[in-house]
């Protein structure tokens, strides 16, 4: 047993709106061909092992998932997103509508004000894309969740990557992958300046004489001009309970990891190693240190899917009739779409050597680890689908309650990281296996909350065991654009004051 770490581990369910599971594709094949659905009450289940996720399209789907959640003391529930599928395998994507790989996908915003009218305290992260979504249109979406869900709301930032979401969305291509992180950063300069200045505390006035609902001295146009973006506008939104939402990202890339410490207040990441995990968690806190912020500020969680059982050989059962429904196709598409490399190139069950001759827009971070995965033993693509579509790049432990959490727990201290982002193999028996089994060994073991830190209060609050601290911490690059920080005028090398930063 490994020593007793001082800070308790943390969970976040990984989820996707659309049919399947974010790292196991293929699962789908274990869904029962008459399975009723319910439009109107919520799913039952009697721990039967077969997954619903084709009910995905159903509001009962996820107030199901986050009353589960919220009972087993969860800290969010992360859905990942994107606006395009992978077209680089076979140069369409027909793999990825056969294996049900992250196809047929909704938009995950819709769903979470019906999830927090049955929770208190679980919080809720939604990926946008700073590339697709104009921060405008972002930051009304986002207040407005974090209204609704009384400030239980994360953004987790991506710059995306594919040219199929790119040409869906009206652009020619995609911006080169450092540029798009320093297109990243006027954005992030606007959508602060959105939710930190445009309102004013107190503007909300509420007064019939003289008459004065919102006093327009308080509410002030933004206006930046950059070499990416133009932007002049006013905040629709009046500021809720968090004003920022609690902010997620995840970078591998050495401009992902620099933007990653500079904004980031938790990363998601993804490694093969406790020592290649580490080496990530100390780049980036470096690099927020670099930014003036306090390194120890950025929460890391690692992508995990465990496969527990009352038994070994119950966990392990599970396991192997798992990974035979995993969709190989399915894995390789999404590996294609991640190095932009056509795998369907090379014989699926001869060894081949990946060379690292990375075309532009690569996911670098996929291709360093899947390099170290296998120890740079010799793979085949089937190896590579498999690993895609049955896990991803992470620990996959096997075994009861005591086993899982071992290993997690020796993962957290070595690895320096403060929780997990669990992917499921199989709903909802996945996250009840989580929920029922894992939660209370990780109590009984003190390494897990008995309740919420700041029970029913914002996602910021409990992330950080922070009761009566909803905001940007102060040295959070946020913070400088708060309507009340002190003026700072910093000159640029194009003679403007701080980017052009709001003229209010």
């Amino acid at each position: 047993m490994v020593n007793q770490p001082h800070k308790k581990i943390q969970l976040n369910f990984f989820e996707t709106a659309c049919t399947g599971t974010v790292n196991a594709i293929g699962q789908w094949k274990h869904v029962p061909p008459n399975l009723p659905i319910h439009r109107n009450k919520s799913l039952t289940h009697d721990r039967d092992p077969k997954d619903v996720s084709k009910t995905k399209d159903r509001l009962a789907y996820y107030m199901n998932l986050a009353q589960l959640a919220e009972k087993g003391k969860i800290s969010s529930i992360f859905f990942a997103d994107s606006y395009g599928g992978h077209e680089i395998f076979e140069g369409k994507a027909d793999a990825q509508y056969k294996g049900g790989s992250h196809v047929a996908k909704l938009d995950p915003t819709v769903f979470i004000s019906a999830m927090a009218t049955v929770t208190d305290s679980v919080g809720f992260g939604i990926t946008g894309s700073t590339t697709h979504i104009p921060p405008y249109l972002l930051a009304r979406t986002w207040s407005t969740l974090d209204h609704v869900t009384d400030g239980r709301m994360a953004w987790n930032i991506v710059t995306s990557f594919s040219d199929s979401s790119a040409k869906a969305l009206g652009l020619d291509n995609m911006l080169p992958h450092d540029e798009r992180y320093n297109a990243a950063e006027e954005y992030m300069d606007v959508i602060y300046q959105l939710w930190e200045k445009s309102w004013e505390d107190g503007a909300q006035k509420w007064q019939a004489e003289p008459e004065m609902a919102y006093d327009p001295s308080k509410v002030h146009r933004i206006e930046y001009q950059g070499k990416y973006l133009k932007f002049s506008g006013v905040q629709q939104a009046h500021p809720s309970p968090q004003r920022t939402p609690l902010i997620f990202q995840a970078g591998a890339s050495k401009a992902g990891i620099a933007f990653g410490g500079k904004h980031a207040e938790a990363i998601f990441c993804a490694h093969s190693s406790v020592a290649d995990c580490k080496r990530y968690t100390q780049s980036v806190r470096a690099a927020a240190a670099a930014a003036g912020r306090d390194p120890q500020a950025i929460k890391f969680f690692l992508g995990a899917m465990p496969f527990l059982g009352r038994t070994r050989e119950e966990a392990e059962e599970k396991f192997e009739a798992a990974r035979k429904r995993a969709s190989i196709q399915g894995g390789l598409a999404r590996f294609s779409g991640f190095v932009n490399v056509d795998m369907s190139v090379y014989p699926v069950d001869e060894p081949f050597k990946f060379k690292g001759e990375l075309k532009e827009n690569a996911v670098q971070g996929i291709v360093n680890s899947m390099k170290s995965m296998n120890d740079n033993q010799d793979m085949t693509p089937r190896d590579v689908g498999e690993i895609l579509a049955f896990g991803g790049i992470g620990p996959r432990p096997v075994g009861t309650a005591e086993m899982v959490a071992d290993e997690l727990q020796k993962w957290m201290e070595e690895g320096d990281i403060d929780g997990f982002n669990l992917s499921p193999v199989s709903m909802p028996s996945s996250w009840e296996d989580i929920v029922d089994l894992l939660v209370p060994e990780l109590q009984r073991r003190g390494l897990y909350w008995d309740d919420y830190p700041a029970p029913g209060g914002t996602l910021r609050e409990n992330v950080y065991s922070a009761p009566g601290k909803p905001f940007l911490a102060d040295d959070h690059p946020g913070s400088r654009f708060k309507w009340n920080a002190p003026k700072v005028e910093e000159k640029k090398t194009n003679g403007e004051v701080d980017g052009v930063q709001a003229r209010v």
